[in-house]
């Protein structure tokens, strides 16, 4: 929002220099993004009566006056403006002014009379656009310098806001900072009542109740909306740039900068007795100024009477009823409107001013007064004959402030000092809090426009800025943390992790913990998902269920940019709806890695391959076996979304499941525009906190002993399962155990395959004696005979 230092001063007015007002509004909370001085050069410009008015003998658009401006002689000069007329008094630039962007005023002749001068229109002045002469007040002293006249020079200011301080997007809102600041206190705003003049009313319906929650308007008749804006007010629109060429429209922004509260006019004679407010149908149009049409769906609220639709929120006004030159009788609108339905409309149409006030949110209960306001400003500007207020509220969706219990204590613990509980008091009053201080704590109801204060720290943080920051103490907290020093800490466990990775050819990706549900949906479309209340963007609005999304799409991004070889992986939280946790929400650290493309750059040496599951499979295996027993780690073929359903696998760690890993699912990857050689895992460091550190062994002196075996076993045994066996069975024994081959062929029958399976005895305090070794080896061939019924390859 833009306005000038001068507007704000009319509504409060402290006794600070205009840099500390400018930082007192920053401490508020309210961003100021930028001050600029309006000091316009001028000079040799005075206040001037014309006193004598001709036209010129040889042209019927010119004028020649005769000007007094305080001296003895008369100034002869040639003007065109309009309203230059005998009698009025004028701002005269003489010979040898100075006006903006350095217009010098000298003598000229035109068609054949001198001009000694130039009266002047706001335009020469610097500012907005006018054709018309600039007319003084009769009471004004005639040469009176334009400085001390106009006392243009001003401060214009532009904030912005987050947003849970939609307040601060009003001159009322920052007034009320303003007064807090300062230990004022400023009277509510309440507008003058209208005298109604016609019983003349339009019926109000609302019908898309979850969207609407009230809807304000009346009928003016008789308005004059050709009558040019008051130089007051122009002034004040040109510095916030809200200036318009309507002046209905320039007194409706005037009244959205004042209070927040957007306001529409629309033709009233085209209006068919009752507005609806309901959601459109499919296919429905609506068609605005210069014929641009535009369909809409059932999910854009719209505002229409039985036959037609009238408008779209954020004065988005069908061509029908859209107020021209020609407007006698208007219809003045005010109404509040639930966030998702604005998205939804600045997400499908378009955005403007008007949708992003009601983006950032509106005090619930000024709709009536901002119409009673806006009335007031048109009928003393244009006339007119106003009617009844016609109202519908939904009740049930403006419920009352609830009451927040704030604690003295807590108070002074977040800020690390004392603060005395007749200051938080003072602070809460001059805010329009309703308090009441019991002992050692304050019961506490927010104003109607400070919608987003809804929790006790809500309350803390309001007190603070108005406090002010620099008044608190700057002693560090001190905190008595249980802190136990642990290896196989998360941190250590990413560290680790991590250099192997790096190690290994892959780079750290860092991406938001915040996704486009879009893609979630892709991935996992049947989980449910987080979503945000105030996303930054709608491609950010959803809490990550997992890490792969946005590695997916660092995949996408580098394929697009002809990258062959691609590896990447990533470490943060993941957020999951679990009731049994704080807010409903679980949060659990993963790590997970992606892998494309090529498995090496294009060489002389090396055959190009793709890369494939076992790629990916040996790197998790790395970083498993440097932080457990990778014994105790097992795959399991399970059915995953989002991957691959006959190259996917579950992990399990002493029988508990920690993550997955597999092939992108074929079907998503024309969606997620990735190749068909990708692959990831992800697992969750949360398995891994109860890790005892590694013990360090002595190395045996004695040597090793290998033996191989070749078996036959049915194919749908999973190999894991025969080598588990094998470890338990050898689980007292220091025996290294490993398959080293696969095979299979026609020859087999029923479906079998051959194991080439390894085991390298040691023994820590003798050398093995083969016989020994044989009969260890026959018992293990026995229990797998009678466990799957191998048969021994010779």
């Amino acid at each position: 929002m833009k306005f000038s230092e001068k507007w704000l001063r009319e509504w409060i007015n402290p006794k600070v220099n205009s840099s500390i007002l400018h930082e007192q509004i920053s401490n508020s909370g309210i961003e100021v993004e930028y001050v600029k001085k309006f000091e316009p050069i001028i000079r040799g410009v005075f206040v001037g009566k014309i006193v004598q008015c001709t036209l010129h003998n040889q042209s019927n658009k010119l004028k020649v006056v005769k000007v007094d401006i305080g001296r003895k002689q008369l100034l002869n000069i040639v003007c065109g403006a309009m309203n230059c007329r005998h009698g009025i008094k004028v701002l005269v630039a003489t010979i040898g002014a100075v006006l903006p962007n350095n217009v010098k005023i000298e003598m000229v002749l035109l068609k054949g009379q001198f001009s000694e001068g130039m009266l002047c229109s706001y335009f020469d002045l610097g500012m907005f656009y006018s054709n018309k002469i600039i007319e003084c007040s009769l009471e004004t002293p005639i040469g009176t310098n334009i400085n001390n006249y106009l006392s243009l020079k001003d401060n214009i200011i532009e904030v912005s806001v987050t947003s849970n301080r939609p307040d601060g997007l009003s001159i009322l809102g920052l007034s009320r900072n303003i007064a807090a600041v300062n230990d004022l206190k400023i009277s509510p705003f309440i507008s003058k009542s209208v005298p109604v003049v016609i019983e003349k009313k339009i019926n109000i319906d609302i019908t898309a109740k979850k969207e609407c929650l009230n809807y304000f308007g009346r009928i003016i008749e008789n308005v004059d909306i050709n009558v040019d804006t008051p130089i007051w007010m122009k002034k004040k629109l040109f510095f916030s740039d809200m200036l318009s060429e309507n002046v209905i429209t320039d007194i409706i922004n005037y009244v959205l900068i004042e209070l927040g509260q957007p306001l529409n006019v629309l033709n009233s004679d085209c209006i068919n007795n009752t507005i609806i407010v309901r959601m459109a149908k499919n296919d429905e149009k609506i068609v605005l100024k210069n014929k641009i049409q535009i369909i809409l769906n059932q999910e854009i609220l719209v505002f229409s009477d039985i036959n037609k639709i009238l408008c779209i929120p954020g004065n988005i006004n069908s061509n029908d009823v859209d107020i021209d030159k020609n407007t006698k009788n208007i219809f003045l609108s005010a109404c509040l409107i639930k966030k998702q339905a604005i998205a939804y409309i600045k997400k499908k149409i378009f955005s403007n001013k008007i949708l992003e006030y009601y983006n950032y949110g509106i005090d619930p209960f000024i709709q009536n007064q901002a119409i009673e306001y806006a009335t007031d400003l048109i009928v003393k500007i244009c006339g007119g004959m106003p009617g009844p207020i016609s109202n519908k509220k939904n009740n049930s969706s403006l419920n009352a402030k609830k009451t927040i219990r704030l604690h003295h204590k807590l108070l002074n613990n977040i800020t690390g000092s004392f603060i005395h509980e007749n200051i938080v008091s003072n602070i809460l009053y001059n805010l329009d809090y309703k308090s009441h201080f019991h002992k050692t704590f304050w019961d506490v109801v927010p104003p109607n426009w400070r919608f987003d204060i809804l929790i006790e720290e809500d309350v803390i943080s309001d007190i603070l800025r108005i406090y002010g920051y620099n008044n608190i103490c700057l002693n560090p907290l001190q905190e008595n943390l249980n802190y136990k020093k642990n290896n196989e800490s998360t941190d250590f466990l990413l560290n680790k992790s991590a250099i192997i990775l790096i190690n290994k050819g892959y780079y750290e990706a860092i991406n938001y913990g915040f996704i486009d549900p879009k893609i979630q949906n892709i991935i996992f479309p049947n989980k449910k998902k987080i979503l945000l209340s105030n996303p930054i963007s709608q491609d950010m609005s959803c809490m990550r269920l997992s890490l792969w999304p946005g590695l997916l799409k660092n995949i996408s991004y580098n394929k697009n940019r002809q990258q062959h070889s691609i590896r990447f992986f990533e470490s943060g939280f993941c957020f999951s709806v679990d009731k049994e946790k704080d807010l409903g929400v679980r949060q659990e650290m993963f790590l997970a890695a992606v892998i494309s493309g090529n498995h090496l750059k294009e060489n002389w040496y090396d055959k190009s391959r793709k890369l494939d599951f076992y790629d990916l499979k040996g790197d998790l295996e790395s970083i498993l076996e440097s932080i457990c027993e990778l014994n105790d780690v097992e795959f399991r073929h399970e059915i995953i979304i989002g991957l691959h359903p006959e190259q996917s696998a579950a992990i399990y760690l002493s029988n508990n499941f920690i993550g997955n890993i597999g092939t992108i699912d074929p079907r998503l990857i024309k969606e997620l525009n990735i190749s068909s050689s990708t692959f990831l895992f992800e697992i969750s460091l949360s398995s891994f906190s109860d890790m005892k550190p590694s013990q360090i062994q002595e190395i045996s002196k004695f040597p090793t002993t290998r033996r191989d075996i070749a078996i036959l076993i049915s194919e749908n045994i999973p190999v894991y399962n025969v080598i588990k066996t094998c470890r338990n069975f050898f689980i007292d024994k220091k025996v290294e155990i490993n398959l080293f081959d696969v095979y299979s062929c026609k020859e087999f029958s029923n479906q079998q395959k051959s194991l080439g399976i390894s085991f390298i005895f040691q023994d820590e305090k003798k050398t093995l004696q083969d016989n020994e070794i044989n009969l260890m080896m026959n018992d293990c061939i026995g229990v797998l005979k009678e466990k799957f019924q191998v048969i021994l390859r010779k």
